[in-house]
């Protein structure tokens, strides 16, 4: 005579209930309503910023913080670098003549370690008001040598937007005086 299998874990019964009820109209629309409210939810949290976004980020808030489901995906994906910045110091000096500071791209000694902590201490400067007039300083201090007297220092920033891919429109180049200074030696 032969033996039937024991079979572990969930019931029978508890199993075919919950396939059953996947299975029914009720479960599922269901299932497709859950569906088609996480994906809502996804999209709209990361739409640019627009007057859809903002409706929808209003009208779905409740679900979106009770399921945890309000996060922005986009920092995986920014928006690409728009425009190229360089940062420029011009240091007057007594005689008249000019000298010129900016961040050395091509000198084979700045890695690519050393070469991204320049950019977000370019970034840094131009984006944060009170710490230009220090970096000013600390340029002309590059510049000169003890004995030499400058005069005059600004610190300038170049703004060139970026076109796309075949895009072969002329850019112009915006120059910004971020600073400007007389200055004082001791």
């Amino acid at each position: 005579m032969a033996t039937q299998p024991v079979r572990m874990g969930l019931r029978p019964a508890s199993a075919t209930l919950g396939a059953r009820f996947e299975r029914s109209a009720l479960g599922e629309w269901l299932i497709s309503v859950v569906v088609c409210v996480v994906v809502l939810v996804a999209v709209a949290w990361n739409l640019p910023d627009s007057h859809l976004r903002r409706g929808l980020v209003e009208a779905l808030l409740p679900v979106a913080e009770s399921t945890g489901l309000q996060q922005k995906w986009s920092i995986y994906g920014p928006d690409p670098i728009a425009a190229l910045e360089t940062l420029e110091v011009r240091v007057t000096m007594d005689d008249g003549s000019d000298r010129t500071w900016t961040l050395r791209r091509d000198d084979p000694a700045i890695t690519s370690v050393t070469w991204y902590r320049w950019q977000k201490f370019k970034e840094q400067v131009i984006r944060d008001e009170d710490a230009v007039p220090a970096f000013a300083r600390w340029a002309v201090r590059e510049l000169t040598a003890p004995e030499e007297r400058p005069v005059h220092v600004a610190v300038l920033v170049r703004r060139q937007p970026l076109r796309g891919p075949g895009d072969g429109r002329p850019t112009g180049v915006a120059v910004r005086t971020l600073y400007r200074s007389d200055v004082r030696t001791p």
